[in-house]
């Protein structure tokens, strides 16, 4: 599957994204038909894979193609999958102070 082809067959989607507000990271998963299409994490990497009716993975795209496929689609509806981050949505920006060691103490207790 060529990235143009990727393109047209996105373009025909529906696109929703579940964005973290906290780690600057977002999910991204088009369907068509209530049918999973195709899927995507845009955060410290930048990946997305497309889908047989069944279910298996046909085709990634990594990178600066993952992210020329991120806009494709009608976009349906944006979440969030935080609560303490800021209101406002920056990809690929952390929230001042957050680690992952204080994530994992907070967390686990420790």
């Amino acid at each position: 599957m060529t990235l143009e082809e990727a393109m047209t067959i996105l373009n025909s989607c529906q696109r929703g994204e579940l964005r973290d507000h906290a780690f600057g990271d977002r999910e991204v998963y088009w369907d068509r038909d209530d049918t999973m299409v195709a899927e995507g994490y845009f955060g410290r990497t930048a990946a997305v894979g497309f889908y047989d009716s069944d279910g298996n993975e046909i085709a990634e795209f990594t990178g600066d193609d993952a992210y020329k496929l991120s806009k494709c689609g009608e976009l349906r509806g944006v979440s969030r999958n935080d609560e303490t981050g800021p209101d406002e949505y920056q990809e690929g920006k952390c929230m001042p102070g957050l680690t992952l060691e204080g994530v994992k103490k907070e967390l686990c207790g420790e």
